[in-house]
């Protein structure tokens, strides 16, 4: 494979999906220094700080939808009304949601961290996303 393809995977690998420069080197068979010289031209720190600021702002951003969903939920129960049905649907989806992209950040940092369960936390996380989200995890992720 190409360098400059390998540079890509590699940075994917390290800002999104929190793999150390080791692990990197050992999945793609590059040196370690290699990786580590790529990540320091590239800035990746910076971009994975990015990365998961971006992340965070999206989980806040969704906790307090759910929240107001709830809240709207909780007024319409409280006039004795029962709730509206998109109310519910939506509510229900991102808690769903939000629990789910929990434990899919889990399991990729169980994968960052120990890399003899990699195989495995990857099938997991796979799993996690195709029910979060109805479809296969794409291979960018």
């Amino acid at each position: 494979m190409k360098k400059v393809l390998l540079n890509d995977q590699a940075q994917r690998m390290y800002v999104e999906d929190l793999m150390t420069f080791e692990a990197i080197a050992a999945q793609i068979d590059v040196s370690e220094r290699t990786v580590r010289n790529w990540a320091k031209e590239g800035n990746w720190d910076g971009k994975r700080k990015k990365f998961m600021n971006f992340q965070e702002n999206l989980q806040d951003d969704a906790r307090e939808i759910a929240g107001l969903l709830a809240q709207k939920i909780k007024e319409q129960l409280g006039e004795g009304k029962e709730p509206a049905n998109h109310l519910l649907f939506s509510f229900t989806r991102i808690a769903s949601s939000l629990l789910k992209i929990r434990e899919y950040e889990k399991t990729v940092a169980a994968e960052a961290g120990n890399e003899e369960d990699a195989a495995k936390a990857k099938k997991s996380a796979a799993e996690i996303f195709r029910q979060t989200f109805g479809v296969d995890m794409p291979d960018s992720l």
